[in-house]
């Protein structure tokens, strides 16, 4: 059985995603924001929001422990699947 320790995509064309499932980190960003330089903002729920410097747009999101938060046991071997537990962080971006 294969295994991998990270995955990188995109969520339609406008959420990029990479999931270090080592460490248990989901990173989302806008696309149009990849190489945007951001600040953090720590939420209730623990995640972090990451805001554009230039001006406070809300442009990716950090999720620590985001397999423990969403899944069960060991993450599923489809990306459509994974991409459905990803879409509720991404509509979280859309506003």
């Amino acid at each position: 059985m294969a295994r991998t320790k990270t995955l990188e995509g995109m969520i339609d064309p406008k959420y990029w995603f990479h999931i270090d499932f080592g460490s248990d980190v989901l990173y989302l960003r806008l696309v149009d924001h990849l190489e945007t330089p951001a600040l953090g903002e720590e939420q209730e729920d623990g995640s972090i929001l990451l805001r554009s410097e230039d001006d406070d747009e809300v442009i990716g999101l950090t999720i620590v422990g985001w397999w423990k938060r969403v899944g069960q046991d060991d993450p599923p071997d489809s990306i459509r699947e994974i991409a459905r537990y990803i879409e509720p962080c991404a509509r979280k971006l859309a506003g």
